[in-house]
Parts: structure tokens; sequence; C-alpha cells
């Protein structure tokens, strides 16, 4: 069975290089769980409004680490 020579190098490169964190998709679910399609999603399903608390937790914790230096990562 034949390896990808591009996985490898990826590979190989994400362990060698530090990888930079993004918050984008933190705040995208923010900003969606706020949406009204999501809030009436929760509300039929659950009858309960989700209050995105998870959502800005995570969203918390992700800009902490990338201000983070990164000797304390």
């Amino acid at each position: 069975m034949a390896t990808d020579p591009e996985q490898e190098t990826a590979s190989s490169l994400s362990s060698t290089t530090t990888r930079r964190v993004s918050c984008t998709t933190c705040f995208d679910a923010l900003w969606f769980c706020y949406s009204p399609v999501h809030q009436m999603q929760q509300y039929y399903r659950l009858r309960l409004f989700d209050n995105c608390s998870q959502k800005w937790s995570d969203l918390v914790d992700c800009l902490t680490l990338k201000t983070k230096r990164s000797s304390q990562v």
C-alpha cells in the first residue's frame, strides 16, 4: 500500500511548525447560536431557548489561548 507524499509532507510540517489558532469557528458558532433559526429549533425541540453559554466559554477559551505567549502554551 503506497502512502501519499503530500500527506507525509503535511504531517511533518505540522509537527515541526507552530500552529496558529483561529477563533473564527468559535465566533461563527456563537453568532449562529443567537440566530432566530437556532433559537426556534431549540425551542421546538426542547421547549427552551439556548443561552449560548457553552459557545461563549469556547470563544473565551480560544481568545485566552490565542493571547498567551508560546512559552505559556
